[in-house]
Order: C-alpha cells, then sequence, then structure tokens
C-alpha cells in the first residue's frame, strides 16, 4: 500500500510539473473571409444601429454569360469598358443577356432580370 501511495505521489508530481512547464497555445481566429462568429453585430451607439465596418459576406453570382472586364476607360465625358475584349457603354448588352447599367472608375454594375450585380474592379500595383 505505501508502494501505491509513493508511486501516486510521484506521478501527481510529474503530472504538475509537466502541466506548469508546457507552454500555453495562443488560438488566433482566421476568419477566411467570413463573419467573426465572436464579434457582435449590433452597435447601439451607430446611427444605424450595426457596427461600422459591418459589411455583409460577398456571394459568387453565375450569370448566364461570361463577363471577363479587362479595364475602364474615360473619355472626358463618360465611361466606357473592356468587356469580353469589346469596348462597351452603358446600356450596351452583353451577349444579347446581360446589361451594363452603370460603369464607374471602380465598379461595372450590370443587370439581368430584375436583378443587379456589381462588378469590383482591382488596381493595378504600380511599379
Amino acid at each position: 500500500m505505501r508502494i501505491i501511495r509513493v508511486l501516486f505521489l510521484v506521478y501527481s508530481l510529474l503530472f504538475i510539473a509537466y502541466c506548469q512547464a508546457a507552454p500555453e497555445e495562443e488560438f488566433i481566429y482566421d476568419a477566411l473571409g467570413k463573419l467573426d462568429p465572436f464579434i457582435p453585430l449590433i452597435d447601439n451607439a451607430a446611427a444605424t444601429g450595426l457596427r461600422e465596418d459591418f459589411r455583409p459576406p460577398e456571394q459568387v453570382v453565375r450569370l448566364p454569360v461570361e463577363v471577363m472586364v479587362k479595364g475602364v476607360l474615360w473619355n472626358g465625358r463618360e465611361y466606357f469598358a473592356i468587356v469580353n475584349d469589346q469596348v462597351m457603354k452603358t446600356g450596351d448588352l452583353i451577349d444579347n443577356k446581360v446589361k451594363i447599367k452603370e460603369i464607374k472608375s471602380d465598379r461595372l454594375i450590370l443587370e439581368y432580370g430584375k436583378k443587379e450585380f456589381t462588378i469590383l474592379l482591382r488596381k493595378e500595383k504600380e511599379g
């Protein structure tokens, strides 16, 4: 019986020493572009009631035609977009299905049916 107590005491001391020596792992949450579930969306101090930095998650949308935007041009009066290797303006149809509702310097707003879709353009890095 005495051996069991000694073994129990030795194992207990070893376990305590191991727990104290083991480094604590720091957990970093990576949202991968999605909302962090641990941050509340509501901010009572904000005018809208939502956090200022809150943005709804982006959605992947499939249009009935392929839309490849290569750039936006400005002639001093209006914007044009290079879409599927063609220069297009506001009101034009892509493959007679998707209407270009608006062209801005950083985005295209498309219309298909009764829905609007926004394509945000990235700026190329200089240098």
